[in-house]
């Protein structure tokens, strides 16, 4: 059960509870009655803005709650414009006029956004908890390191031979960029038991390092380590998200992922009773998080709270316990 499930649960027993007094019927009659009439409303009835985006991810929620109300099957997206190099400037196709700063500026902006809300989606959205993190480094004599298609292709092809050996292998992979240009992956990867591994022999913070063995990856060097806890790898994964990647592999696939990922539920919501759900956030800080964001052009108002699954599980455990007693 979410917090939202059971902030309108506590609103329906309540109902009930009003109208058996209101109507002097009994409690299972005025159920009924109140569900029959939800029922029927909700046939009739289609909410045409929404307030409230709701996201599931495995172990935790997010609710972002807007100020001003988006409109429901409303896309926001903005007109696309093509752009085309000459001789190092970037010109707008239709109108033949220089790219701004800005304009250069808002768009890998808005590109690190969407990759870094990707992968947290992804990410959060898996159990990595029995996997494997991994770091490739490419042998220069194998591949060129400052290729980033060539480096890439050889990851894909590792990873495809692995997916072979294991159908059910998930993982994900992204690019980090050094300062010298060289190109490395970090990964995070489960449903693998059929890749062979080797013991380095080296601890890193208590953590046997392995290699993959050299027949399974003959384009240079990895070190693999056992996940311990998915939600940090999670959060370190989504890091190396970072605007110098964007910029290095624009126009190119910028992380490799399998197609067999979970990924987060999304569900939204024209929220009416905003401050009962607030409160209820702010009486529990341990485990509900919050930051706004307000947009200065638009003046939407953003709140971002973050859920972890022990809040509602201790709320519905009270809830039955006081239900019982």
């Amino acid at each position: 059960m979410t917090l939202l499930e059971i902030i309108e649960k506590q609103k329906e027993e309540q109902k009930i509870k009003e109208l058996a007094l209101s109507q002097k019927i009994t409690k299972e009659e005025a159920s009924w009655r109140y569900y029959k009439g939800s029922v029927i409303k909700s046939i009739f009835e289609t909410p045409q803005f929404y307030n409230m985006k709701h996201v599931m991810y495995l172990n935790h929620e997010e609710y972002r709650l807007f100020k001003i109300p988006f409109q429901t099957g409303n896309k926001r997206t903005s007109a696309h414009v093509e752009y085309e190099e000459i001789g190092g400037v970037e010109y707008n196709k239709a109108t033949k006029k220089e790219r701004t700063k800005e304009s250069k500026e808002h768009s890998e902006q808005s590109s690190l956004s969407r990759t870094k809300q990707k992968i947290y989606n992804y990410a959060f959205s898996n159990d990595w908890s029995n996997g494997l993190f991994f770091t490739i480094t490419f042998d220069p004599k194998q591949v060129d390191s400052f290729d980033y298609d060539k480096c890439y292709k050889r990851l894909h092809q590792f990873l495809k031979n692995i997916k072979d050996q294991n159908p059910d292998f998930k993982y994900i992979f992204v690019p980090e960029f050094h300062k010298s240009g060289r190109i490395h992956f970090h990964g995070i990867g489960t449903n693998c038991d059929r890749l062979k591994l080797e013991d380095s022999g080296i601890k890193k913070n208590g953590k046997k390092i392995y290699n993959v063995n050299s027949k399974t990856f003959r384009y240079g060097f990895t070190t693999v380590s056992k996940i311990e806890n998915t939600q940090k790898v999670s959060s370190y994964i989504t890091k190396y998200i970072t605007k110098e990647m964007i910029i290095a592999t624009k126009g190119k696939h910028r992380y490799l992922c399998s197609r067999n990922l979970e990924t987060a539920e999304v569900e939204n919501i024209m929220l009416d009773d905003v401050e009962n759900f607030m409160k209820s956030v702010e009486l529990n800080p341990k485990v509900c998080n919050q930051k706004k964001y307000t947009n200065e052009e638009t003046g939407q108002e953003i709140t971002y709270i973050k859920v972890h699954r022990i809040f509602y599980i201790f709320i519905a455990w009270r809830d039955i316990l006081n239900f019982t007693n």
